[in-house]
């Protein structure tokens, strides 16, 4: 049968139709109907008809009537479907389906087919089948069930292998313990019981062993069975043999890149003691552990043909119920440690319900899943109870927890699953539903009418308080544009503002302000603050050493463009959770705008220290504490939840147990998994398709081909004139010379090439000069082509997060340690925030990705529900705290039981309302509270009997009857001074500034130190963002340390800071161009007195009082008769009693804070 008309698919019915026999298998070719009934007549006139053996046939696939679930059947191999040729077998078929034929070439090493007992089967003796690829493995964590029919006798010497599962990939750390597993028994010279037990064991690492022989020249049933999280378990016929947990440094870390298949050896070796001698009747691998009753449907189909004796030739046993064959089990064996009173870890292991609640670990069973109960992990690994507390259970007790778990966990008392569902539910007040409160009613004779000012109101006016009043309007342009642009307004913009008497100037002025390119970079900062964002990507210990991360500064960059875009609040939170969910980035080509930023979005994930770069730094340890630390941020930073201890134990004043740590953290374990791991460096990603890629390259190619070609003729024709420079008489020689090894040459050559070997090398600068004018323009053109795309290939490198592919459960880790594993957990929120009204929805994410972390954004983004409901609250609160200091929650990133709860809590409520209402709009929201007078009112109290009564009634002023006031960030106070100077460079984006590092400790921007009057300098927030080494003059206004995110800033005030304006070498210079630009500025340069209001309009957006004029003038005067007294002339003395004045102004109280 030619190898074309095979087809495997059967979706069409057009497969072959297939008969089974006990020796030999027939397939014969469908008639051209839907169905076909074949007579056994008819079957032998198709034997005799075609004569072809059944064994030589292939893609074998399973009955359609197979007596067990199919489901996740990898491998299916059958004696009788061997090829067998002179009695070898080259090739033994698989019936799954997917095609995973093992095979061996050499004649020498194939086994041989034979009968025993009536039953086909193959027999290994110094011989093994392969597969270089098991279809059906993953990368990763997984796991599987082995079915083995066999019949062997104990060998005399060796350790054989029946089944071993090698990893495709061989590089990469820990690869030893990504090797594989093998299946069969060790003969070990200490333990003469080893022999002929089975075993299933990591290659080079841990082994399980069976407590029963299985070579014994016997027909057995064996199983051997990989549970993950370091689980495994043996059977023979149907008996549990062994359970445990691979422990220490020597576990299993997931196939690398998929499993090849071996049976009868290792893979790819033939050390004679290795081989398996016996017989294979029947193979079976699935790519999981099976269920309780899926093992027994195989087990009483194997047992049954192979008419083997054992467990599964039993009948079916009763149900088993928790009260009469669990409960006594546990009471006697865990009573001491868990019972009803204080049990220990909060885990009751005598009571139904108990076991349902669970403990600090989370439930201790998931009824019908034994594999994912932590109950049958502590059991079968023999951990509990511990050793010095009694014996452990017996392999049989142990399966018994596992059939009663499986079945479903039955009991005789009903358990009420909603009752216990309903005790992770809280009544405090963040993690509610939203509500719309409603706004209060004026006050008796006050005129308020802003929604915010009446709730604030209300509350002052149970202590008998009242707003202070407006501020003036040059105060209040001067506050708006630091908070909303973080640059000053000039004196041109302020005159206009204090001189519109129109009722919208005000709005006017703040939508105004909104569509400055500035107002994204001043609110992009403060998010960036709280996702913790550096340019690096490590801890950043190291002064000296600075490793900025490739295209980081893009992430930045699409922050400014969202705010200035106005971008909706849920679309901005699920494109840097999940943007590459969103598009399917994988195959696409070429990218286009749009996956290009949902990639970029992505490096919110990117934010968190890693170090695991350096090969010693990429260990385990290190992997998780990334993975956590990024996990505890974005609950930190979104949802105002503080869970770190949670890693450990259960919070023990919140809501929120380990096993809710486990379960958010598993939302961001499939793209930062510990065991598949990718280094910073290997995680970076072009923002370039396949396509795209490819065109680069091919265009860089042919340039640098034409570009050579170029060369290569300017060089010859200077060859040329070296040669016609050199003496004919000895060219020969000093050709023969250059082809001899320096090495290896006489002392004539040496003395030839030394001599005039040089002429023969030529600069590239002399090899453009040998070019004709038009070969040198065409030169200079390829070179600026090779050099564009260079740049666009280096510019196409972002910081991205995504899924890294690979399937793995997510455990929780008691202790908080990784070699602790306790129950696996599926992603979810935190239980106090479920809603059943809310369940998690159902998503469909683009490309090849598991969809965890869009199902996440969408729950955070659903603001009808709890958990939505927070993640809005925390935000409007964080806003409210960048223009008022502190927030209506003091705590901006603890808004559980134990934060502060807000002052103001129907404002908090009715603003988050508003906010969801515009689509999470950050320019509405802020125009709302701009607009009121609790935003508007002055920040200062004078000596009136209100002022006084409200300094004693609310001396922290939490009732909000002055506005605060608030010390610039530590960027503002240098972009502040920029603007004043003139310096300023408007330019937004592209990669950061660098900075250097002084020997005497000072971290400074590059250039310092060639500064001219035509040097500008970009904002803050455009500087190298490095975790520990600001430059110094932001470290003295406290920009924080970034190791972790930071949702509100200290403000101190201290010498140091007094210190650093009056001594800075950038102060004094932005002082200098400050006051260069008033003496320029002036009509009369010599007019100190214009000078001084021009000064102060630069510097503090407002104008000179007359009695500080007069203060200033004499301070000028002073100076500059000092400086003339040092020798400098009228001119110069003028010009640094001036930057001295410039410099006092920075140094005041009034430039480095918001009234």
């Amino acid at each position: 049968m030619p190898e074309s008309s095979h087809n495997t698919t059967g979706s069409l019915k057009m497969s072959r139709i297939q008969f089974t026999y006990p020796v030999f298998s027939i397939r014969c070719l469908p008639a051209p109907v839907p169905e076909l009934q074949l007579s056994m007549s008819r079957c032998v006139i198709l034997i005799l008809a075609f004569c072809v053996p059944a064994t030589s046939l292939r893609g074998i696939e399973p009955p359609a009537d197979a007596p067990f679930s199919p489901q996740g059947l990898v491998l299916w191999l059958d004696a009788a479907d061997a090829d067998v040729q002179q009695g070898k077998v080259a090739r033994w078929p698989d019936r799954s389906g997917h095609e995973n034929h093992v095979e061996q070439n050499d004649p020498d090493w194939q086994p041989a087919r034979v009968d025993v007992g009536g039953q086909p089967a193959i027999r290994f003796a110094k011989s093994k089948l392969e597969r270089n690829q098991l279809v059906g493995f993953l990368s990763g964590e997984q796991t599987f069930q082995i079915f083995l029919v066999m019949q062997a006798a104990l060998q005399q010497q060796g350790s054989p292998r029946v089944v071993d599962l090698t990893s495709i990939g061989t590089s990469g750390n820990y690869s030893n313990k990504r090797k594989g597993f093998w299946v069969g028994y060790e003969d070990y010279a200490l333990d003469p019981q080893s022999k002929g037990r089975l075993r299933v064991a990591v290659n080079i690492g841990a082994e399980g062993a069976s407590d029963q022989v299985a070579w014994d020249g016997k027909r057995h049933l064996v199983e051997a069975v990989y549970a993950g999280n370091q689980r495994w378990a043996l059977y023979q016929d149907g008996a549990t043999s062994g359970h445990g947990r691979y422990r220490g440094d020597v576990g299993f870390l997931g196939f690398d890149r998929g499993s090849k298949l071996s049976l009868g050896h290792h893979y790819g070796k033939q050390e004679p003691e290795n081989f398996f001698h016996g017989d294979l009747f029947e193979v079976l691998i699935f790519d999981h552990a099976l269920t309780t009753r899926q093992q027994q449907q195989v087990g009483r189909y194997l047992t049954h043909k192979y008419q083997l004796s054992g467990s599964y030739a039993k009948p079916p046993t009763e149900p088993l119920v928790f009260e009469e064959h669990i409960q006594p089990l546990l009471t006697r064996r865990c009573a001491d440690c868990h019972g009803m009173e204080k049990p220990e870890s909060g885990l009751n292991l005598v009571d139904a319900l108990g076991l349902f609640r669970g403990g600090s670990s989370g439930p201790a069973i998931t009824p019908g899943n034994a594999q994912q109960s932590i109950l049958l992990h502590i059991a079968g690994a023999k951990e509990m109870p511990p050793q010095d507390a009694g014996e452990p259970l017996s392999n049989q007790e142990v399966e018994l927890l596992r059939r009663w778990i499986d079945e479903g966990a039955k009991t005789r008392e009903p358990v009420d699953l909603v009752a216990l569902a309903n005790e992770n539910k809280t009544d405090h007040w963040a993690f509610q539903r939203l509500r719309t409160p409603a706004i209060p009613n004026r006050a008796t004779g006050q005129s308020i009418n802003h929604p915010i000012d009446r709730f604030v109101d209300r509350k002052l006016a149970a202590q008998n308080l009242s707003l202070s009043p407006l501020a003036n309007r040059t105060t209040l342009i001067r506050r708006a544009a630091l908070d909303l642009t973080g640059i000053l307004p000039t004196p041109q913009e302020v005159t206009a503002f204090v001189n519109d008497q129109s009722p919208q100037a005000w709005e006017a002025l703040l939508t105004r302000l909104m569509q400055s390119p500035h107002f994204g970079e001043r609110w992009a900062r403060h998010w960036l603050d709280g996702v913790g964002y550096s340019d690096t990507v490590a801890i950043d210990n190291d002064q000296v050493i600075v490793k900025p991360a490739r295209g980081k500064w893009k992430y930045r960059d699409y922050v400014v463009r969202c705010f200035n875009e106005d971008r909706p609040y849920g679309q901005f939170l699920i494109e840097q959770i999940a943007g590459d969910e969103l598009v399917d980035w994988r195959s696409a080509p070429r990218f286009d705008d749009n996956i290009r930023e949902k990639l970029v979005a992505t490096g919110l994930l990117r934010c968190s220290p890693d170090d695991t770069d350096q090969g010693e730094l990429n260990i385990f340890s290190n992997r998780y504490y990334v993975l956590h630390r990024t996990a505890e941020s974005l609950a930190q930073n979104l949802l105002g939840l503080t869970m770190q201890c949670c890693k450990c134990h259960d919070h023990k004043f919140e809501p929120i147990s380990q096993r809710d740590y486990y379960r958010f953290t598993a939302f961001i374990m499939p793209a930062l998994q510990p065991r598949d791991w990718l280094q910073p460096q290997h995680r970076e990603m072009r923002m370039l398709g396949k396509s795209e890629l490819a065109e680069l390259n091919q265009k860089r190619d042919q340039h640098k081909a034409a570009l050579n070609q170029l060369r290569d003729a300017g060089r010859q024709i200077l060859q040329g004139r070296a040669w016609d420079a050199i003496p004919e008489p000895i060219r020969a020689d000093l050709v023969a010379a250059r082809k001899v090894a320096k090495e290896k040459r006489d002392e004539i050559q040496k003395y030839l090439t030394d001599k005039l070997g040089d002429k023969f090398e030529f600069t590239a600068a002399q090899v453009t000069a040998a070019l004709d004018e038009s070969q040198r323009k065409e030169e200079k053109g390829l070179v600026q082509e090779i050099a564009t795309l260079d740049r666009q290939e280096q510019g196409s490198w972002v910081q991205a997060i995504y899924d890294v592919g690979s399937r793995r459960p997510t455990f929780v880790l008691r202790r908080g340690e990784f070699e602790t594993p306790g129950a696996e957990v599926q992603a979810g929120l935190f239980s106090a925030l479920e809603d059943p009204e809310f369940p998690a929805p159902q998503t469909t994410p683009q490309g090849t990705t598991s969809g965890r972390r869009l199902q996440l954004a969408k729950q955070l983004t659903n603001w009808k529900s709890p958990a939505g409901a927070l993640t809005a609250r925390v935000r409007v609160n964080r806003i409210w705290q960048r223009l008022f200091e502190i927030g209506l929650v003091a705590t901006p990133s603890n808004f559980g039981v134990s934060g502060v709860r807000p002052t103001h809590p129907d404002l908090l409520e009715w603003l988050t309302v508003s906010f969801v209402a515009t689509d999470g709009k950050l320019k509405a929201l802020l125009k709302q509270i701009m607009t009121s007078r609790t935003y508007r009112q002055q920040s200062f109290s004078d000596d009136s009997r209100l002022a006084k009564a409200a300094r004693q009634a609310d001396p922290g002023n939490q009732l909000l009857w002055r506005q605060r006031l608030r010390r610039l960030d530590a960027e503002i106070v240098r972009d502040t001074m920029l603007v004043a100077s003139g310096h300023l460079d408007p330019t937004l984006g592209g990669p950061p500034a660098p900075t250097l590092n002084r020997p005497d400790g000072m971290v400074v921007e590059a250039g310092y130190d060639k500064v001219t009057e035509k040097t500008t300098w970009r904002r803050s927030m455009y500087l190298l963002q490095r975790r520990n080494y600001h430059p110094s003059v932001l470290q003295a206004f406290d920009q924080p340390l970034l190791t972790e995110n930071c949702t509100k800033r200290d403000a101190s005030a201290s010498i140091a800071q007094s210190l650093m304006m009056l001594n800075d070498q950038f102060v004094g210079q932005q002082a200098t161009a400050l006051a260069r630009r008033v003496i320029k500025q002036s009509t009369n340069k010599s007019d100190a007195n214009a000078q001084m209001g021009m000064a102060f309009q630069l510097a503090l957006a407002r104008d000179v009082t007359d009695e500080e004029r007069k203060w200033l003038i004499e301070t000028f005067r002073d100076h500059k008769q000092r400086y003339v007294t040092k020798g400098q002339d009228t001119e110069a003395a003028h010009m640094s009693a001036l930057t001295r004045v410039c410099q006092a102004l920075f140094s005041t109280s009034e430039f480095i804070y918001v009234h």
